[in-house]
C-alpha cells in the first residue's frame, strides 16, 4: 500500500511542471548574469536525464522538457560557472543566476600596447587549428526589423557539416518563413545562411573584414593592439585567457573584438567580431536601382569539444544597414534594417533523416528562400519537433507566422495580391494541383545541347521530382510527399502549341499518380523504418525508368493514340481530362 502511494505522489510531482503546446511537461525560466542582472542569450540548457536541450533567447528566456524532480538539468555558458537547476515541486519558472568564472587577479597585469606574449598566444592557436570533420543537427533562426517592427522571420532545421572551427555544409530538413510589409515594401534576407558559412575564422575572405586569426603574426602585430582583460580557470584546471583586440588603423576593413583561448590545450573557445561602417561585407541589394550603406556586423562564434575534438558549436550573426530603394530617383527612400540570426549545432550523435529529393542547389539565387520554396510546408514537423530552438515566453514566432499580416511560405511563392498577381519569385517550384501548368522556357539550357545536337529529345527536359519525408514524434509517424516541377533543371527549346501543353500536363499528372501510389505504400509500412527506407530507395530508380518510358511513348504529344491512352489513365485516377481542356488534335489549332 505504501509503494502505491509513493508512486502516486511521484506521479503528481511530474504534473506540476508547465505544459508546452504539444502536451509535454516542461519548465521555463530566465538566465541572468548574477552581477549585472542582464539576460544571457544563447546559454545552453541541457536535461542530461532526458537528453533534451535548448538555448536561451535574447531575453535569457528558455523552456526545456522535464518529467520528474530527479531530472538533472544544467546551464552552461562560456566564461561562467556551470549551474545545476534544482527542481522543486509546484515550481515551473526558474530564474538562474550565472556566476562568472573566478578571475585569477594576480595573473592580470597592465602591459604595454604591443604585448608579444599575447600575439604569440594567438599565433599558436592559429598554427595548429583543429581539423576534425563531423556532422550535427542544427537550428537556424533569423529575424529582421525596421525600427522596432519585425518584418521577417526565417526558421530552419539542418544537418550541418563542420570541420574544426568552420561550418562547411548545410542540408535543410525543414524550413519556414514569414514576412510583413512595410508600406508597399517587403524585406527578405534570401541568403543569410550562406553569408554565415562564408564567414571563416582563419581563412581570409574578401567579403568580410579581417580578424587577427586570418593574418600572419607579423601582419597581426602591425594592424592590432591586444589587451589581456581576464584570466580564469575552467573545470579547475584549464587556463583560459580572454584577449581584447583593437585595430590600430583601417577600422572599416578590420574587426575589433574579444577572443577566449584555452591556453592549456591551445584551442579557441569563443570569439566576438564587430565592425561599424564596414567597407567589406557580403550583402547586395536585390535590385540594380537600390543600394546598401552603413553596414555594421557583430558576429560571435563558439566552439566545443566533441569526442576529444574541438568543433564549431554556434554562431550568432547580427547585422544592420541602410537600404536605399530606387536610388537617384524622386521616390527614393532609405530604410534602416537590423537583422539577428543564429545557427546552433546541438547533436553530434543523431542526425535528421533528410527528405528524399535532389536539387541542383548550386544554381539557386536566394538560396534560403529557394530551398524553402522547393519543399512543402511540414505542419507535422513544426508542431511536434521538440528539439533545440529559441523559445519565446509568448510564442512570438508562432504568433508572427500565424498573424493575418504575415505572408508565409504557404503563400508567398504563389500568385497573391501582395506581389501584384505573382509570387515572390518569377519562376517558383510548382507543386502539383488540378490547376494546369503553362510551361515556358524557365531557364537556359546550360549544356547548350539543343544548339549542338539534332535530336528533339535534347531540346527539352522536364524535371518533375517526388518529395518524400518521414517524421516520428510521440509514437506517431507522419508521411509527407509531393510532386514538384523543378524550373531550374527544366527547359523547352521547341515550338509551343496545344499538343505540347497537353503533353506537359499529362506528364505532370502521371508523376502525381505515381506519388499517390508511393504514399499509400509508405503509409502501409509507416511503423517499420527498414521497410520505409527500402520503399524510398526502390522508388527513385523505378520512377526515373517510368518517366523515360512515358516521354518516349508520347513523342511530345504528337502520337494521338498514346495521348488518348494516357489521358484515359489520368482521367480515371485524377478526374482530369487534358484532351478536353487543350484539344490538341483539332485541325484548326492556332499557333503562337
Amino acid at each position: 500500500m505504501k509503494l502505491k502511494l509513493i508512486c502516486f505522489l511521484m506521479g503528481l510531482s511530474c504534473l506540476v511542471f508547465g505544459q508546452k503546446n504539444d502536451g509535454y511537461p516542461s519548465i521555463e525560466g530566465r538566465i541572468l548574469d548574477a552581477a549585472t542582472r542582464e539576460p544571457i542569450l544563447y546559454a545552453n540548457i541541457f536535461n542530461k536525464t532526458l537528453q533534451k536541450g535548448t538555448i536561451s533567447n535574447s531575453d535569457g528566456y528558455f523552456r526545456v522538457e522535464a518529467k520528474s524532480l530527479q531530472d538533472s538539468i544544467f546551464v552552461t555558458f562560456i566564461g561562467y560557472t556551470e549551474h545545476k537547476i534544482k527542481l522543486q515541486a509546484n515550481a515551473k519558472f526558474y530564474t538562474v543566476m550565472l556566476e562568472e568564472s573566478a578571475q585569477l587577479l594576480g595573473e592580470v597585469v597592465v602591459t604595454p600596447r604591443l604585448n608579444s606574449y599575447l600575439f604569440e598566444l594567438l599565433a599558436n592557436a592559429k598554427r595548429r587549428p583543429p581539423k576534425a570533420s563531423k556532422m550535427a543537427k542544427a537550428y537556424y533562426e533569423l529575424k529582421s526589423f525596421r525600427d522596432s517592427q519585425q518584418v521577417e522571420l526565417v526558421e530552419g532545421f539542418y544537418n550541418v557539416g563542420v570541420q574544426g572551427y568552420e561550418l562547411t555544409d548545410l542540408q535543410l530538413k525543414a524550413g519556414r518563413l514569414a514576412m510583413q510589409p512595410q508600406g508597399d515594401r517587403f524585406f527578405a534576407s534570401m541568403e543569410s545562411s550562406m553569408a554565415i558559412t562564408m564567414s571563416k575564422l582563419m581563412a581570409r575572405n574578401t567579403s568580410y573584414p579581417s580578424n587577427p586569426l586570418d593574418l600572419t603574426k607579423r601582419a597581426m602585430m602591425k594592424n592590432y593592439s591586444l589587451h589581456l582583460s581576464k584570466k580564469y580557470l575552467e573545470n579547475g584546471s584549464d587556463s583560459i585567457y580572454v584577449v581584447d583586440f583593437e585595430p590600430v588603423a583601417k577600422p572599416g576593413l578590420l574587426y575589433k573584438g574579444t577572443i577566449w583561448i584555452n591556453k592549456t590545450k591551445n584551442y579557441i573557445l569563443k570569439i566576438n567580431l564587430s565592425c561599424e561602417d564596414c567597407q567589406l561585407h557580403p550583402f547586395l541589394p536585390i535590385f540594380s536601382t537600390d543600394s546598401i550603406a552603413n553596414v555594421s556586423l557583430n558576429i560571435t562564434k563558439t566552439f566545443v569539444p566533441v569526442d576529444g575534438d574541438i568543433v564549431f558549436n554556434h554562431v550568432d550573426f547580427t547585422y544592420g544597414m541602410d537600404y536605399k530603394s530606387r536610388k537617384d530617383q524622386a521616390q527614393a527612400q532609405v530604410y534602416t534594417i537590423a537583422t539577428k540570426a543564429i545557427l546552433y549545432a546541438y547533436d553530434f550523435q543523431r542526425l535528421f533523416e533528410l527528405p528524399k529529393i535532389e536539387y541542383a542547389t548550386s544554381t539557386f539565387k536566394g538560396r534560403d528562400y529557394r530551398l524553402i520554396n522547393a519543399m512543402p510546408y511540414n505542419d507535422f514537423f513544426w508542431k511536434n519537433n521538440d528539439e533545440y530552438r529559441l523559445n519565446e515566453f509568448k510564442n512570438l514566432n508562432e504568433n508572427y507566422f500565424d498573424a493575418a499580416a504575415s505572408v508565409t511560405n504557404k503563400k508567398v511563392f504563389k500568385k497573391n495580391d501582395k506581389f501584384k498577381g505573382v509570387g515572390l519569385f518569377e519562376q517558383p517550384f510548382v507543386f502539383w494541383s488540378s490547376n494546369r501548368v503553362q510551361f515556358r522556357e524557365v531557364v537556359a539550357d546550360t549544356t547548350n545541347s539543343a544548339a549542338a545536337g539534332n535530336f528533339k529529345s535534347e531540346q527539352y527536359h522536364l524535371a518533375v521530382k517526388i518529395f518524400m519525408d518521414t517524421n516520428t514524434y510521440k509514437d506517431s509517424t507522419d508521411i509527407l510527399t509531393a510532386t514538384i516541377f523543378d524550373p531550374y533543371e527544366s527547359y523547352y527549346h521547341l515550338p509551343m502549341d496545344n499538343k505540347t501543353r497537353c503533353f506537359v500536363n499529362l506528364f505532370f499528372d502521371f508523376c502525381e499518380i505515381e506519388r499517390r501510389k508511393l504514399e499509400a505504400a509508405l503509409k502501409a509500412v509507416r511503423h517499420d523504418p527498414i521497410e520505409l527506407n527500402k520503399l524510398k530507395s526502390a522508388f527513385a530508380t523505378d520512377f526515373e525508368m517510368k518517366k523515360r518510358e512515358f516521354i518516349k511513348s508520347m513523342e511530345r504529344g504528337t502520337r494521338e493514340a498514346a495521348v488518348l491512352k494516357w489521358n484515359d489513365y489520368v482521367r480515371a485516377h485524377l478526374g482530369i481530362d487534358n484532351v478536353l481542356i487543350f484539344m490538341p488534335f483539332q485541325t484548326n489549332e492556332g499557333s503562337e
